[in-house]
């Protein structure tokens, strides 16, 4: 088979080069996300947000990982001759191996690190508000509250409709404002 190796030199660098900007802006993601997460947990709010979207990134940073060492490894056997065709198939074994693996760790690393944020929320005294409350058009995305009457508040549902940080800094203000006027009403009933 006629290769032409100038295009496929130029496919080969240009799809190890995609997915490796593509698995750097994904780690920026999940960095970004984890140390988001690692703020909510250590908020002492009265309502977080969790979000089990960021466990797929590592499988899927793993699978970009090895795809781009199969098309590296595959544009530099077009040079290496005849010598490199029991390399090219073991190269494609591993690779087939790699991906598959990879694969698992999207669904297998998103169960383990969803685990291990509800540890740490029910270890800082968080329940998770029960399913259909709070939340309900954010499939990844659940609520942990310190008193489950939060998560039929009404108001409360108002303000939370994405989960965002910015909402809970909402829903903690509403929550103290209402605190406030209980211990107001109560003095003045008392005294």
């Amino acid at each position: 088979m006629n290769i032409n190796k100038p295009k496929a030199v130029a496919y080969g660098v240009g799809i190890t080069l995609f997915c490796g900007v593509f698995a750097s802006v994904l780690l920026w993601i999940l960095q970004s996300d984890w140390q988001s997460q690692r703020e909510q947990l250590q908020s002492g709010q009265q309502l977080i947000v969790l979000s089990y979207s960021s466990g797929y990134i590592p499988g899927v940073i793993a699978g970009l990982a090895v795809l781009a060492l199969l098309f590296s490894g595959l544009t530099f056997l077009l040079f290496a001759g005849e010598k490199a065709k029991t390399f090219k198939s073991a190269l494609i074994r591993f690779c087939s191996i790699a991906v598959l693996l990879s694969l698992g760790g999207v669904f297998g690393g998103e169960i383990y690190l969803a685990n291990n944020w509800d540890k740490q929320a029910v270890n800082k005294g968080y329940q998770p508000c029960p399913v259909g409350t709070l939340l309900l058009n954010r499939v990844t995305y659940t609520a942990w509250v310190k008193n489950e009457a939060l998560c039929y508040n009404s108001d409360i549902r108002r303000i939370i409709s994405r989960g965002t940080p910015e909402e809970t800094k909402q829903v903690e203000q509403y929550w103290q404002a209402q605190q406030r006027q209980r211990e107001a009403r109560l003095k003045l009933q008392q005294g």
